[in-house]
């Protein structure tokens, strides 16, 4: 059995980040976030990251990859370190995640998530 990926905490930050291969910005909106993921769908090499500028319900950030048997989707739950969860999902599922957390609205159902191991 593997370990837990654990991290340090990120620090608090003014605002939304938006990140991938090509790349991190704070000057976006919702159809940015769309757009990086729908680049993400075609291309395995990409990744997309949204980073709160505090956690919100434990969340700090979501990420997400292609993986062979759907979209990877990660939480970074933040406590006293930072653990990541992960599930599999669809590609709409996956939009939702993300536009719900840019949104503030996202509160995860950790039933439906596992430890990220390595």
């Amino acid at each position: 059995m593997g370990k837990d990926m654990v991290f340090e905490n990120v620090a608090k930050q003014s605002r939304f980040t938006l990140e991938n291969q090509n790349g991190r910005t704070e000057n976006f909106a919702d159809v940015d976030i769309e757009y990086y993921l729908a680049d993400m769908f075609k291309d395995r090499e990409q990744f997309v990251i949204l980073t709160a500028p505090e956690p919100q319900h434990k969340v700090r950030y979501v990420q997400a990859c292609v993986a062979d048997d759907g979209i990877e989707v990660e939480l970074g739950i933040q406590e006293a370190k930072t653990r990541l969860f992960g599930k599999l999902c669809t590609e709409e599922e996956c939009c939702r995640i993300f536009l719900d957390f840019y949104d503030r609205i996202f509160v995860p159902d950790m039933s439906e998530y596992q430890p990220v191991e390595f």
